[in-house]
């Protein structure tokens, strides 16, 4: 099986919220006792270091052009390999995006004003670099509020793509204390198709239009989802369990 994990934060590059040692963990453990072949996607901030954490750039990944309406941005895409194991981590690198020292809000707790923005160019540049890496995933999970927009565009956008036509999405969700909704500038702007997207924000829509949600411990989970717990290998053996369940088409 490929799975692709598309999160917000992987430990130990950023490690501000609960979602990054649950992505730090999974991919790996999947990898190392069920075989499962895994890519690890997330944005290069502005606080990951890249002399710390030894990021280079992928030549042949970067280049792309996203349309943002008021013209396109350039995607550089790095790696750098996890500590202590053999997994790498694709980085998606914009200056005007995602160069900032915060995820969702500056050193002072200003939030920034185009998060959903972000969330939107986020997702169009994880499943460009996928295309161009010419990697057919067989489930696409995808973690977070920035990532949220993922599940969508994969059923709307990408539907027909060779590369995800087939491929199930998991999408789990995560608390924020803010608010920042589609509206219908940034859906004409991103060329965005498929209903209930104005008004709703990236994490209600990637729980929509996703296959299965797993939730992350201590969060109100929706219509019965499964839900992580604190244990590393449960946490595999669930997830592990609701890929094959939405592969064979069971409901979830």
């Amino acid at each position: 099986m490929r799975v692709l994990f598309v999160s917000d934060e992987v430990a130990p590059f950023t490690n501000k919220s609960e979602l990054a040692p649950v992505v730090r963990s999974l991919p790996e453990m999947l990898h190392e006792n069920a075989g499962v072949e895994t890519r690890i996607m997330m944005p290069r901030y502005g606080i990951v270091s890249e002399r710390r954490n030894r990021l280079h750039e992928v030549i042949r990944l970067s280049g792309s052009e996203i349309s943002t309406g008021d013209g396109k941005e350039s995607l550089k895409v790095k790696v750098a390999s996890i500590p202590g194991i053999r997994l790498q981590v694709y980085f998606m690198d914009n200056v005007h995006m995602f160069k900032r020292k915060g995820i969702f809000a500056d050193k002072t707790g200003k939030l920034f004003p185009d998060n959903a923005e972000r969330a939107i160019f986020y997702a169009k540049a994880v499943l460009q670099t996928i295309s161009n890496l010419g990697w057919k995933p067989d489930v696409v999970h995808a973690f977070g509020w920035l990532s949220g927009m993922v599940p969508h565009l994969l059923k709307t956008e990408y539907a027909e793509h060779e590369l995800f036509a087939e491929a199930k999405v998991v999408f789990t969700p995560q608390a924020t204390e803010f608010e920042a909704p589609l509206t219908e500038k940034m859906v004409s702007d991103f060329e965005l198709t498929g209903d209930g997207l104005v008004g709703n924000e990236p994490d209600v829509i990637g729980v929509a239009a996703a296959d299965a949600s797993i939730f992350l411990p201590g969060h109100e989970t929706t219509n019965g989802a499964e839900q992580f717990g604190e244990d590393e290998e449960a946490n595999m053996n669930l997830a592990a369990a609701v890929y094959e369940r939405i592969q064979a088409g069971v409901p979830a």
